[in-house]
């Protein structure tokens, strides 16, 4: 008799997964408001040879002091107030900071 896995084990096993990408940011401009704790850059990449436009790049500090970033991808509110992204890719931190390191070399 085989096990079968819960639900809660498989999304753990697939958050934990990163694919392999090649990803180029291709664009990118800072909306960074004067005085503020970290940035925001809007941006477009290529990833694997697919292009997704309008994503943003964001730095900061959490209300606990710690340093984060992320991309969020373009999304579109609905009539009941959430957000659904129009395109999303998996990203692990490494490549969170490859892109950030593409920013910088734009900017």
């Amino acid at each position: 008799m085989a096990i079968s896995k819960t639900k809660k084990q498989e999304t753990k096993e697939t958050k934990a997964e990163a694919q392999e990408l090649t990803i180029k940011v291709t664009r990118a401009m800072d909306f960074t408001k004067e005085g503020a704790d970290g940035c925001c850059i809007g941006f477009d990449m290529e990833v694997n040879a697919v292009t997704i436009y309008g994503c943003f790049y964001r730095e900061g500090k959490k209300k606990d002091g710690s340093d984060y970033q992320m991309v969020s991808f373009p999304s579109k509110k609905d009539e009941k107030g959430k957000y659904w992204n129009h395109a999303y890719v998996k990203l692990s931190d490494a490549q969170v900071e490859e892109i950030s390191k593409q920013i910088e070399n734009l900017i």
